[in-house]
């Protein structure tokens, strides 16, 4: 008796043992696989299929469609319905029709995501396709984060993680031909642990990588990426680097932490509080945002950042901004004007060589549900206050449109690029029934 009593037991603790391994194998298909011990190293599911019962929901309502004064200008040349997300910009210093694009990638079409680079050189009119991830490694198959940076004589870089089934490595490629094809690769960080969500900048001929494990770090390359110095810790708990540069060359990152924007120099050194925060409110949609900066630095030395701000209970998530003049930081502004509950996300911020501030976000003031989306923009000309906000998208998106991804991820981040006085922005855009990187040109004229 007591034997079948130990053998009834055994049996019970093995269903909930296979209970248990069933709900951790369905929960990976939910849209992230972790990287590491980092709550927020969460990357796109390397297992994202089509869904059986999808059926295409585009954004509809009166406010869906609208006629705007900016041209919506599809970035990803391919035709399938495949998604691409989470855009970064960089714009040729030396000519502002010439845009590359990086975007993550589902277009195998066998699960695995990667990074995409798009490249034009007719201010959007035009896009040719390359892929920077050439130095594959067989633990890293997929790719992700694309960060883009101009450097001297015309060349392009171009950082991403590359990650799963093993943790993330942060890679760099280079491109000597404007974007077109990518001619060598380094790894920047090490096999050996996690590292996620790459920022670059280059200047006076070195590179500068910015990443996150469990706190920012930063590293420096001064022979093209080649070889890259011993990680520096830039702050313990820091994310989502925004480097910017200076006009006489200096590095300057901004970061947040749980509480407060943050802003630093290259190495870490003598770390400021731009701005506390207040975490985000709950929302309708469960695609990833989060707090971040979107920062720029102009010809005289004063900074610029904006951020999504949850402080304004009762209206919604709203776009917070400050700048810096001397060091002293003015009291945060909201740049939406819209006044009601609704949304405002993901914002990128340009800062033009005539000094004026171009802020763009995602808004979704049109729906009363607040579900779907536009991007919207505003100028400023002295960097302080802004003229009203205007409307980008000419078509509205709805998250949940997209075969794949089915609204858990139109990336973590828009972007928005600038040479000279011409601005673009660019977003994830759901209005062919899957998720596609479109560009505007929201400011200034080509060279």
């Amino acid at each position: 008796m007591r034997t079948k009593r130990i053998m009834i037991v055994l049996a019970v603790l093995a269903i909930i043992s296979l209970v248990a391994a069933m709900s951790a194998f369905v929960g990976s298909k939910g849209g992230s696989v972790a990287a590491g011990t980092d709550p927020d190293l969460n990357v796109p599911s390397a297992s994202m299929p089509m869904g059986v019962n999808f059926k295409a929901n585009p954004a509809t309502g009166v406010n869906s469609t609208a006629s705007v004064g900016f041209s919506n200008l599809k970035v990803n040349p391919d035709t399938s319905s495949q998604a691409q997300n989470e855009p970064y910009v960089a714009v040729d210093p030396s000519n502002s029709s010439h845009i590359v694009v990086g975007s993550n990638s589902w277009l195998a079409g066998n699960g695995h995501f990667d990074v995409f680079a798009y490249v034009s050189f007719d201010a959007g009119r035009t896009w040719a396709a390359s892929q920077p991830y050439i130095d594959r490694n067989a633990s890293r198959l997929n790719a992700a984060d694309p960060t883009v940076a101009f450097g001297p004589n015309g060349k392009v870089y171009f950082g991403f993680v590359a990650l799963s089934p093993a943790q993330g490595a942060v890679a760099l490629s280079t491109s000597l031909d404007g974007g077109r094809t990518w001619a060598s690769q380094s790894w920047v960080t090490s096999f050996a642990g996690a590292a996620d969500k790459p920022a670059i900048a280059a200047s006076n001929g070195s590179l500068y990588v910015f990443y996150q494990n469990q706190s920012l770090l930063s590293t420096v390359s001064t022979n093209g990426g080649a070889s890259w110095s011993a990680a520096h810790t830039v702050e313990a708990g820091g994310r989502n680097a925004n480097p910017v540069v200076a006009s006489n060359g200096n590095v300057w990152v901004f970061y947040n932490t749980t509480s407060a924007i943050r802003m630093a120099n290259a190495d870490g050194a003598t770390p400021t509080t731009v701005s506390k925060v207040v975490g985000l409110q709950g929302r309708p949609t469960n695609y990833r945002a989060a707090i971040y900066p979107a920062a720029g630095v102009d010809g005289n030395g004063n900074f610029y950042v904006a951020w999504a701000d949850g402080r304004n209970a009762g209206r919604g998530n709203d776009i917070l901004y400050t700048h810096s003049t001397n060091g002293i930081w003015s009291a945060p502004t909201t740049v939406n004007s819209d006044g009601s509950s609704a949304d405002q996300l993901m914002p990128s911020l340009a800062v033009s060589r005539d000094g004026s501030v171009t802020v763009a976000w995602l808004d979704n003031r049109n729906d009363p549900a607040n579900v779907n989306y536009d991007v919207y923009t505003a100028h400023s000309l002295n960097g302080a206050s802004f003229g009203a906000n205007q409307r980008v998208t000419n078509v509205s998106s709805n998250p949940n449109n997209d075969p794949d991804t089915q609204g858990t991820l139109i990336g973590d981040y828009f972007a928005m690029g600038a040479s000279g006085n011409t601005v673009y922005t660019a977003w994830t855009d759901t209005r062919n029934n899957n998720e596609d990187i479109y560009i505007s040109q929201v400011s200034g004229a080509n060279n």
